[in-house]
C-alpha cells in the first residue's frame, strides 16, 4: 500500500499454521537508492520479494536493509533478501550491532536460557533450535554501518535514526524525512486511532519504552508505521 510519495507499507503475513500475523514492512526509494526496513522472519524472504515486486520494483535491487533491532521477526530474511541482492547494505544502532553479528547472545534467547526450566515443552524446542541457530551462526549478520541516534542518512530524502530503547536498548526508530513518517518497529503500537505504547509482554524495560513513544511523539509526524500494527495517518488529528 502507497502510504505517500516513495514509501510503501509492505504487509507480508507469516505462512506458518502455528501463527495468525502480519509484520508491516516499510519500504523508500529515490533515484539510487531502494530501502527496506525491517526484514521478517526465517523463511520469509520470498514473500517479502514478492511484496516489494507488487511495489514495482526488484527485491535484487535493494540498496540498504535497516534493522530497527535484533528480534528474530525483524531480521529472520536479511540474509535470504542478502543472497537476491549481495550489494545491499545493513545498518543497525551501534547497541544492537553485537547481537545480530555474533558478539553477543541475543537477549531474548540469553533471558530464555535463565528460565529454561519453566518453559513449556514447545518453548523449550523453539529456544534449543535458537540456540542451536546462535551457536552456528545461522543467522549472523554483517553489519555494513553501526547508528547512532538522530543520525541522518543522505538517501531518500534523509532517513533518521531515531533511538527508542525500551523494548530492546538499542532499538532505533527511522523518520523519513521528506514523508515525515516515523517507522517504529516495536516501538509503538496503534491502539483507538492513537500511537500507543509498545507490548510490556515483550519489552525489557517499559517505562523507557514509554519514555521513547514520548520522544516519537515529538516528531512533526504525518503518520506511523508500527510493525505489528500497520499505518496510521495522522494529519489533522
Amino acid at each position: 500500500m502507497r502510504i505517500a510519495d516513495n514509501v510503501e507499507l509492505l504487509s507480508v503475513p507469516v505462512n506458518r499454521p502455528d501463527v495468525d500475523m502480519t509484520l508491516h514492512m516499510t519500504l523508500t526509494w529515490d533515484d539510487d537508492n531502494l530501502v527496506l526496513m525491517d526484514a521478517g522472519i526465517p523463511g520469509q524472504g520470498e514473500d517479502i520479494a514478492k511484496a516489494i515486486a507488487a511495489a514495482g520494483f526488484d527485491a535484487k535491487n535493494l540498496t540498504h536493509i535497516i534493522i530497527t533491532h535484533q528480534d528474530m521477526d525483524h531480521i529472520g530474511s536479511v540474509l535470504d533478501l542478502q543472497r537476491m541482492s549481495p550489494s545491499a547494505k545493513i545498518l543497525a544502532h551501534h547497541e544492537e550491532a553485537p547481537y545480530m553479528d555474533g558478539r553477543k547472545m541475543p537477549i531474548r534467547l540469553a533471558t530464555n536460557l535463565e528460565k529454561y526450566e519453566d518453559l513449556s515443552p514447545e518453548m523449550k524446542a523453539y529456544v534449543d533450535q535458537a540456540k542451536i541457530d546462535y551457536e552456528t551462526g545461522q543467522f549472523k549478520l554483517k553489519i555494513d554501518k553501526e547508528l547512532t541516534d538522530k543520525e541522518v542518512l543522505p538517501i531518500c530524502g534523509g532517513i533518521e535514526a531515531v533511538h527508542t530503547p525500551g523494548h530492546m536498548p538499542g532499538h532505533i526508530a527511522l523518520f523519513l524525512h521528506p514523508s515525515r513518517i516515523m517507522v517504529c518497529g516495536d516501538a509503538a503500537n496503534i491502539a483507538d486511532s492513537a500511537i500507543a505504547g509498545p507490548n510490556p509482554v515483550h519489552t525489557a524495560d517499559m517505562e523507557t519504552g514509554m519514555q521513547s513513544v514520548e520522544k516519537i511523539k515529538q516528531y512533526p509526524l504525518s503518520g506511523i508505521v508500527a510493525y505489528h500494527g500497520g499505518y496510521l495517518l495522522l494529519d489533522g488529528k
